[in-house]
This record gives structure tokens, sequence and C-alpha cells, in this order.
């Protein structure tokens, strides 16, 4: 039961994204650390 949800909730986080920002999940998480990484090598 805890993975039909979990897997619910992880498809209406992507849908979130996805109606927010235009991206996909994975582009959107991808663009996340990549930002992330920048940050840090900027420090």
């Amino acid at each position: 039961m805890g993975t039909v949800i979990g897997i619910g909730v992880l498809a209406f986080i992507a849908f979130l994204v996805k109606k927010n920002t235009g991206l996909h999940l994975h582009q959107w998480i991808t663009k996340k650390y990549q930002d992330h990484l920048d940050s840090k090598n900027h420090d």
C-alpha cells in the first residue's frame, strides 16, 4: 500500500513541477543539481 501512495505522490510532484516550470521532473532535478554545483564552485 505504501508504494502506491509513494508513486502517487511522486506523480503529483512531477505534475506540479511540469505545470509550474514547464520542465519534466528529471530536467528540473538536473537543473537544480547544476545550480547547486555552480554555487559550490563560486565560493
